[in-house]
């Protein structure tokens, strides 16, 4: 027979259809499109799907039935290669481990056939149990039981009661997600604010300075936050004034001090300018304080008149 590889665009649709014919009588049955690649030595697959609008319609015209182009594979050797694998393996194979040491058929075949399309189901009609499921890992992964920010409980306290910081503060100065520092706290049983931000209860050093701003008609804002970051006591917005209510006990720990000195390089950085008061300063003589106040004020708008306001 001529060959007429390399020009399968001039080969006779009667050629065609004989050598279609030629390797289903090689094959016992009609070929599929890779096995008629493979054994035929006239044409390709591709040509003779174009020459006769499908592979169907080809197998058709040459009298095959396109239904029957793959071989049904008998149940006894489906559930002789199941047995084999089982035998391998010493435990029922699950369909993954079924596809990877098999022979012949596919773990979809056998679950069609004995499970109407359950692997379960399947393994029960061959006479085995079903494969246990294996419980997933308690560690190892992303957020699988690791502990990866090492965080003393007490710190999360004084970081998120004592120095005001919110979650996603907290969560910015750890580098970790802000979920991380919500499980800690509830873990640790710290009562976890509703809101982003929550005003703090005043103390009485607050209570004295925001009373005499009052008094003075100094406008100002009471526990502002600034960024996300940090929580000031008192700030007047439009002279960027912060003012700062130091306790004499948690402000002179060391570990606040240092707080405190990254907070300030923090605000003056962001052109604030930082005002701190001692409580013992603000309970002896708070009109001082505040006239310290008014000084800054005054050096940073000049123009600004004092109200004459009866006892000022």
């Amino acid at each position: 027979m001529t060959s007429h590889q390399g020009i399968s665009a001039e080969i006779p649709r009667k050629i065609l259809i004989d050598e279609v014919r030629r390797v289903a009588h090689q094959l016992s049955k009609p070929p599929t499109m890779a096995e008629f690649d493979r054994y035929s030595k006239v044409g390709r697959s591709v040509t003779c799907s174009k020459k006769f609008q499908g592979w169907r319609q080809f197998l058709t015209q040459a009298g095959l039935n396109p239904d029957v182009t793959r071989s049904r594979m008998p149940y006894e050797e489906l559930e002789s290669e199941f047995r084999r694998i089982y035998d391998l393996l010493g435990h029922t194979p699950s369909s993954r481990e079924f596809n990877k040491y098999k022979r012949m058929g596919s773990s979809s075949t056998i679950a069609l056939r004995f499970g109407k399309g359950s692997w379960t189901e399947a393994c029960k009609t061959l006479g085995y149990l079903p494969p246990q499921k294996r419980p997933p890992p308690t560690m190892g992964g992303w957020n699988k039981g690791i502990e990866r920010v090492k965080l003393d409980e007490d710190k999360l306290r004084f970081m998120y009661e004592v120095e005001g910081l919110s979650a996603s503060a907290i969560a910015v100065q750890l580098k970790c997600g802000i979920g991380t520092v919500l499980r800690r706290m509830r873990r640790a049983g710290i009562e976890v604010k509703k809101h982003y931000y929550q005003q703090q209860q005043e103390t009485t050093p607050e209570s004295l300075l925001y009373a005499e701003l009052e008094r003075r008609r100094i406008p100002f804002m009471k526990q502002q936050p600034i960024d996300g970051l940090y929580v000031v006591d008192a700030l007047i917005p439009g002279a960027q004034i912060i003012i700062e209510c130091d306790g004499d006990y948690w402000h002179g720990l060391p570990e606040m001090q240092k707080r405190d000195k990254r907070k300030d390089t923090y605000l003056k950085a962001r052109h604030y300018h930082v005002l701190h008061f001692r409580e013992s300063e603000l309970k002896a003589n708070v009109q001082a304080c505040v006239d310290a106040v008014e000084d800054e004020w005054d050096r940073i708008r000049p123009r600004r008149i004092k109200p004459n306001a009866p006892g000022y």
